[in-house]
């Protein structure tokens, strides 16, 4: 039997930490296959000659949006969210989106099994999408804070909630979340704190301060400004190395059918934390 051949698909590309974690998940189902990161600068160029060739890849910034276009199908997820984060090549190509999930399960693990009520993500791309449709579909309220300049277009994703959903969010510039709002969770969407530009946060301290919990997508550093600053103010800090395991254990469901117990999946996020470390 040949080598199946998986990417992750994105630009730039070389701080992933998705080729180590397919690769342990891979192993463990005793599946030959090959796992690399791929700089995708131009999906138009390279998508007939590369990514057509390949039995699945994940999509990450900038390309979870415009790859839609691209592919055959997508699943009710991806439809919904407007995201896609994992690709099945076959007879078809399907778009799938399991960020949502990965989130939620991050979440979950680190809050007692305890989704919380009122979210306020920074950002409104693929992965902002995908968390805010989660949220909602769990009785989340959602708002955003985005740059002065994004508000015109995160408020086309507010429009598209609305319309999909029939459930109203807010939107704030960064610098005008109003003083008298607390949160239960902050969601950093963005790639504002990642390496190399590991001294950037995207919330001020006042915001964090009346937060419950804190999230950060962005998993290098492990441990970023605005994680730091959490655990400083007594906040629940919450990284975002579960939600890439979990996200990629649901790709490789879509795969190839894999299904694994949590122990395992919490062994591969203290595996990967330490290779960050």
């Amino acid at each position: 039997m040949s080598t199946k051949k998986y990417a992750v698909v994105g630009h730039p590309i070389g701080h992933s930490l998705s080729p180590f974690i397919h690769e342990k998940l891979f192993e463990y189902d005793n599946i030959d296959a090959l796992y690399i990161a791929l700089d995708v600068e131009n999906l138009d160029e390279d998508y007939d000659t590369v990514l057509k060739s390949l039995d699945g890849y994940n999509v990450t910034i900038p390309h979870k949006q415009n790859i839609i276009t691209k592919l055959d199908l997508l699943s009710e997820k991806a439809k919904l969210t407007g995201s896609v984060n994992t690709v099945k090549n076959g007879e078809f190509s399907k778009g799938y989106t399991t960020d949502g999930y990965g989130f939620l399960s991050a979440v979950k693990a680190k809050c007692s099994g305890i989704v919380p009520k009122d979210v306020l993500i920074f950002g409104y791309g693929g992965a902002a999408r995908a968390i805010a449709f989660e949220c909602i579909e769990n009785g989340c309220s959602v708002s955003f804070a985005v740059r002065k300049g994004s508000i015109s277009n995160c408020e086309k994703l507010r429009k598209e909630i609305k319309s999909k959903l029939s459930v109203t969010t807010d939107i704030f510039a960064l610098d005008s979340i109003p003083n008298d709002k607390n949160f239960s969770l902050l969601v950093n969407a963005t790639p504002v704190g990642m390496y190399p530009h590991t001294d950037g946060c995207i919330a001020d301290d006042e915001i964090i301060k009346r937060s419950e919990a804190v999230f950060d997508s962005v998993y290098n550093p492990l441990e970023t400004m605005l994680l730091r600053k959490a655990k400083e103010y007594g906040k629940n800090a919450i990284g975002s190395v579960e939600m890439l395991v979990y996200q990629a254990a649901k790709a490789h469901e879509i795969w190839v059918g894999a299904k694994y117990d949590d122990s395992f999946l919490q062994d591969i996020c203290r595996k990967t934390e330490d290779k960050l470390r």
